[in-house]
């Protein structure tokens, strides 16, 4: 009897806590932030279409996808789409259309509306790549890079920051310019913040490597430190590769990166040397004091390995996850899956 019991049980965690398709139609590359109460934000595309949701009791339900705008021509596919991230003061939603403009949205938190797009960059028309980044130190600052091509048609780092919880941007600033001539124009960039500090991770493209790099600010993204090379090896490339990694930053201040060189997927810390995870592309990372959460998308799998555990196993079929940690032992993962926003509950192991 005291069997049936834990397998009952058993049954009932992998019920509550199992993959789930969010949203019933279609849709393509959820971004998702944490906000208020560990409550889970969402963001995706749908043909011209930008859907945001959120769940309330940590991905057992959510709300029913609401459209924030239909953006002509709304870059999305391959890392390209909306971001999103979430601070006490309000949340925000960056995206790029193909005429190459980067747009930002903010929801009014009393009236459960978004207002209407305007744009962040302050010289049109340079961001046809479609990649961004965003991110919120929590309280009512948010900074978003973008690949740039102004002023020589070649692709820079750029970015943007507001303080007034997304209503205002100021002016645009260049934080990397290749030496030789241009960044990759093809992967997706990353940013974090804490506190005053900005984290900025792309693929750079030097002497026909295409490694991945970091910038830091410690002053709300004001000045950059010089870029540093992530990982001892090198990834010679005359292509594109079209995976720009991820990165994570935990309490204690410790940064970790997780990217792709040739077909695997390697984490480091800056200033370390790499360490191989897996085979692999996509990859996504949340890192706690306690936790580390790695997933990546794999031969149409997408795949999680965690503190503690010695071989990664598959959480369904998808690709282009993303996670973020909750709390210290727990985090969210969606993906698309044939074009279904799909996520899962993980638990610290054992727990």
């Amino acid at each position: 009897m005291f069997n049936k019991i834990l397998l009952l049980l058993a049954l009932s965690t992998s019920i509550t806590y199992g993959q789930k398709v969010i949203f019933p139609g279609k849709g393509m590359q959820p971004s998702v932030c944490v906000g208020e109460n560990e409550s889970i934000e969402i963001v995706f595309g749908k043909g011209n279409v930008i859907y945001y949701t959120f769940s309330k009791d940590k991905g057992q339900s959510f709300a029913s996808p609401i459209p924030v705008d239909s953006l002509p021509g709304l870059h999305l596919g391959m890392s390209r789409g909306p971001q999103i991230a979430s601070s006490k003061l309000s949340t925000v939603i960056t995206a790029i259309d193909k005429k190459g403009d980067l747009y930002a949205y903010v929801l009014n938190r009393k009236t459960g509306e978004w207002g209407k797009r305007f744009a962040i960059n302050d010289v049109p028309e340079i961001a046809k790549e479609g990649f961004n980044a965003l991110a919120s130190d929590g309280q009512h600052t948010f900074f978003v890079i973008w690949l740039d091509l102004r002023n020589d048609r070649k692709n820079k780092i750029f970015g943007a920051v507001s303080k007034d919880g997304g209503k205002t941007w100021a002016k645009n600033k260049l934080i990397y310019r290749s030496p030789d001539s241009t960044v990759c124009e093809c992967c997706q960039p990353s940013v974090i913040m804490d506190k005053n500090q900005v984290f900025a991770m792309y693929r750079n493209w030097i002497n026909g490597s295409r490694d991945m790099y970091v910038t830091a600010s410690k002053d709300g993204g004001n000045t950059f430190l010089p870029a540093q090379k992530m990982g001892s090896g090198t990834w010679k490339l005359n292509a594109c590769p079209m995976d720009g990694g991820a990165i994570s930053l935990n309490k204690k201040g410790i940064l970790t990166t997780v990217w792709r060189r040739e077909g695997q997927l390697f984490k480091s810390n800056p200033g370390e040397p790499e360490s191989l995870i897996s085979s692999g592309r996509n990859a996504s990372i949340a890192t706690t004091n306690q936790n580390t959460f790695i997933t990546w998308q794999n031969q149409n799998q997408v795949w999680l390995i965690q503190s503690g555990q010695s071989e990664p196993i598959s959480l369904g079929n998808g690709r282009y996850p993303r996670i973020v940690s909750l709390n210290e032992r727990q985090a969210f993962c969606v993906w698309e899956d044939n074009g279904s926003i799909t996520g899962k509950l993980l638990n610290e192991k054992g727990k």
